[in-house]
């Protein structure tokens, strides 16, 4: 009879203990905002439109997506979640850094009227490579919409090392942010620093 007894019990304190466990949550944001350009109100163009940003659909989740060095075989963090599901991520933090740097706004597509950048991103690779290393590879479009501009289209492709989830998180952080650098550059027509130029290419 006791035995009987024990097993719901054990059953129950199970069940306990995987509810309790809560994901460790992170963000791709800055933790700290960058010093707008105040120059940036000489410019014809008064703010710009990310219209789209696509990511992979096996990466379209709220886990942390680990690949494998070998193999190509990839691990689903369920303890260890963005804020929202990765693309939300991705578009909030590029929203933010491009706001910060630029001194103007993310404008609604009703702004019809209103001159600006109009950004389309399509995301090839995010990968977290435990214990070596974040990579980000992408391609995306400038199109200028109400003033004169020469249309642009660019790849990146940049690594940062890391070991663990946290230095993984950091890692991509990083690397969101040199990406949002190098595009704040090219929308102003400045030159591309050195560092980030290396891992960005133009079509002519």
């Amino acid at each position: 009879m006791m035995s009987r007894l024990l097993i719901p019990v054990a059953i129950a304190s199970l069940l306990t203990a995987c509810a309790s466990s809560t994901p460790t949550y992170y963000t791709l944001q800055a933790p700290e905002a960058v010093p707008a350009d105040k120059a940036v109100s000489a410019q014809s163009w008064k703010g710009f439109q990310l219209r789209r940003l696509d990511v992979p659909a096996q990466l379209d989740r709220r886990s942390l997506v680990l690949t494998q060095a070998t193999g190509g075989q990839v691990k689903l963090l369920n303890d260890s979640q963005w804020a929202s599901p990765l693309p939300d991520e991705m578009f909030l933090a590029l929203v933010s850094g491009l706001q910060n740097r630029l001194g103007v706004p993310q404008l609604a597509s009703a702004a019809t009227n209103t001159p600006r950048w109009q950004i389309d991103v399509l995301v090839q690779r995010f990968d977290s490579v435990y214990g070596e290393r974040a990579t980000l590879e992408l391609s995306w479009t400038l199109t200028p919409l109400g003033f004169e501009a020469p249309i642009r289209q660019c790849r990146w492709l940049d690594s940062e090392p890391a070991t663990g989830i946290t230095e993984l998180v950091t890692a991509h952080r990083q690397l969101q942010q040199r990406w949002a650098d190098a595009l704040a550059a090219q929308m102003q027509g400045k030159p591309i620093p050195v560092n980030l130029g290396k891992s960005m290419l133009c079509a002519a």
